[in-house]
Order: C-alpha cells, then sequence, then structure tokens
C-alpha cells in the first residue's frame, strides 16, 4: 500500500500529487453513461459499480480497466480493507487524484453508520496500490463500437481484463475462408481506450 506522508507521494519512479478521494457522485454519475474510456452504461456497473475515474493515473487511457484497492485513513470511519475499485473514467476534482462512485466511496467505510459519516466528509486522505483485476466466470470481452457498421472499418472496447497488466497494444490478422493471412496489422487506439483499424478491403471473420 503506498503510504501518503503529504501530498507528494512516490510511486515507482513517478511522483503523483494529491492522494485524496472526492466524493464527487453527481459528477461521477453524470460523466460515466459516456466515459473517458468508453465503457458508456456498462462502466458503471462494472465490478458492481465499485468504479472510479482518475486524473495522473488515467495515463492517456492506458489506465483504464486497471483494479486498485483504496483505502481512507481516518481511522474513526474508515476499514482496513477499504474497497477495490476500477478505473472506468477520466476526471480530476479538488486536487484529487480519485473520484469514487458513492457506493465505493461508502464501502471504505467499517459500519453503514461511519458510511454516511464519511460522505459528509467529501474528502477524505487514502492509501491505495494497485491489485489484480478479478472478473469470476467473465472471459475478456472484446465490445464492437456501434461505428463500424462499415465494411472498412473496425473499432471495439476491451472488458474484464483481468489480471494487472496493460494492453499497450493490439493486433489483428484477417481470416479468409477460415485460414489466417500472413499480415498481422496493428490498431490505432483512438480516444482512450477504443482501438481501430482501417483497411481497403472488407474486414471479414
Amino acid at each position: 500500500m503506498s503510504k501518503m506522508k503529504s501530498k507528494q507521494t512516490m510511486v515507482g519512479s513517478k511522483t503523483l500529487s494529491g492522494f485524496h478521494v472526492m466524493a464527487d457522485v453527481a459528477a461521477m454519475e453524470i460523466k460515466v453513461k459516456a466515459g473517458a474510456c468508453g465503457f458508456g452504461t456498462f462502466g458503471a456497473t462494472i465490478n458492481g459499480g465499485d468504479v472510479s475515474a482518475a486524473s495522473d493515473l488515467y495515463r492517456d487511457g492506458l489506465g483504464c480497466g486497471a483494479c486498485y484497492q483504496v483505502r481512507c485513513t481516518n481511522s474513526n470511519y474508515c476499514s482496513e480493507n477499504g474497497v477495490n475499485v476500477v478505473i472506468t473514467d477520466h476526471g480530476a476534482s479538488d486536487s484529487t487524484d480519485f473520484i469514487l462512485s458513492q457506493r465505493a466511496f461508502s464501502r471504505m467505510a467499517q459500519t453503514k453508520d461511519a458510511a454516511a459519516s464519511l460522505l459528509s466528509l467529501g474528502n477524505v486522505g487514502i492509501e491505495y496500490r494497485r491489485v489484480s483485476c478479478s472478473y469470476p466466470n467473465k472471459n475478456i470481452t472484446f465490445k464492437i463500437d456501434e461505428s463500424s457498421d462499415n465494411p472498412y472499418y473496425l473499432a471495439f472496447v476491451i472488458w474484464y481484463q483481468q489480471g494487472k497488466t496493460d494492453i499497450s497494444a493490439v493486433q489483428l490478422c484477417e481470416m479468409t475462408k477460415k485460414q489466417l493471412k500472413d499480415t498481422w496489422r496493428s490498431m490505432d487506439k483512438f480516444i482512450t481506450t477504443k482501438r481501430t483499424i482501417a483497411n481497403k478491403n472488407v474486414i471479414e471473420f
């Protein structure tokens, strides 16, 4: 767990500032419908709704889908285990690094009464660490974007990314009559996590 001694905390070789969470619930619920990660309304339901927007940890979209254990440091209200959240959006508020959903924010508390008190504070100091994402009975899913109605264009977003690694590149190989072609093509990263590819030939599966 990355200890917060001040507003400057070293994580690996990168210094991040303002390790606080903000219960900016209304903003979170509105933004998650579209969401910078491209998850759409699904972004509000993944991981049971324990989700968060992030600022520096968003990493130009590479941080989308990453999981973090987040716990607040107020011993009067906060539990030892905190809550595991999934990054589904980009955002920053009041010099914070996480903007948690109301559900996730409440789950950092020891009890329901403590959760109400925690929510009333709005902004609390935290400790966090990256953890493996786990989705029992789920396989990695490629959600085809609605813009892929053109036979020469394909775009998708990746759901249910397991583990603690980043997907930094995606390649596709076309298939014709159930045989793979020898040419693999790299997909472009279009806004955050959406992967796209355009081809003068019809894209077949």
